[in-house]
């Protein structure tokens, strides 16, 4: 009998587990291959830094749950999960333009000039967007959709959440265990090949929460700003990362002297 009961654990825990990782089951690839594949390179020039989960949230105030200074830099993409849900989205204001120009008042540097691009998630973004393109006066916002295709300096670049690849917790469970093993990125890895990306365009993702880059593969996670439950016990993550396109070369960086709040349980 308890073999039994063995077998049935382990076979719903694999089907769990695989019910989580579309980009093995392949559930959903072939949309993803297609719209990849129809998304309009953007062409940029200069330092270009890629980041992601932000998970802003109507409480605290803005400026205490980000604050990173990317004026250093001409482009910024954000690559999903910017808000923690569609309520925290819609608690910034009563329409799209004013929820965006209220909260790129609050995190973007008076000092930056350049454009910012948002990349949304089926994850914790809100759904439906129809704002496009926003200006203020030193800079450009727009939004491109799930997929972003862009040319930095010559380098071409797709960059998307991850939802795509797994879900977030046991992606990121996954990625982080992988890491330990010196096995970058491999979630990355795997989805820019089964979603027939060149081997020669590098791919950035989120999701996963775990910062990694694999200069061969040609593959980055950005990590996130909000670190993982258990963090400050368990996976220790640094919070605060990103991908840095400058001079011919890319980079993961890790700032320090944020400002972060606590989001998850143990986190900080």
């Amino acid at each position: 009998m308890m073999k039994i009961l063995l077998v049935i654990f382990f076979a719903v825990a694999i089907i769990v587990v695989l019910s989580q990782m579309p980009v093995i089951t392949g559930i959903g690839s072939d949309q993803t291959r297609i719209d990849i594949a129809e998304a309009a390179p953007i062409e940029l020039s200069g330092k270009t830094l890629f980041i992601s989960d932000l998970h802003l949230t109507a409480q605290p105030a803005l400026q205490d749950q980000f604050n990173l200074d990317f004026s250093n830099v001409e482009n910024v993409i954000i690559v999903g999960d910017f808000f923690d849900s569609p309520d925290d989205f819609w608690s910034f204001g009563k329409t799209e333009e004013e929820v965006f120009r209220n909260v790129l008042a609050d995190i973007v540097p008076r000092t930056f000039s350049g454009n910012i691009f948002y990349v949304s998630a089926l994850t914790h973004d809100p759904r439906g967007l129809r704002t496009t393109r926003l200006s203020f006066s030193r800079s450009e916002f727009s939004y491109v959709g799930r997929y972003g295709k862009f040319v930095v300096d010559g380098t071409p670049v797709v960059a998307y959440h991850g939802d795509q690849l797994h879900g977030g917790v046991i992606g990121g469970g996954i990625s982080w265990l992988a890491q330990k093993f010196g096995q970058e990125v491999v979630l990355e890895k795997f989805g820019k090949r089964q979603f027939s990306i060149p081997k020669d365009t590098w791919v950035i993702n989120g999701h996963s929460h775990v910062p990694g880059i694999d200069q061969a593969a040609k593959a980055a996670n950005t990590g996130s700003f909000v670190g993982a439950p258990f963090n400050k016990f368990i996976f220790r993550l640094h919070i605060g990362t990103g991908i840095l396109f400058s001079g011919g070369t890319v980079t993961l960086q890790e700032y320090e002297g944020l400002r972060i709040k606590n989001l998850y349980p143990f986190a900080l």
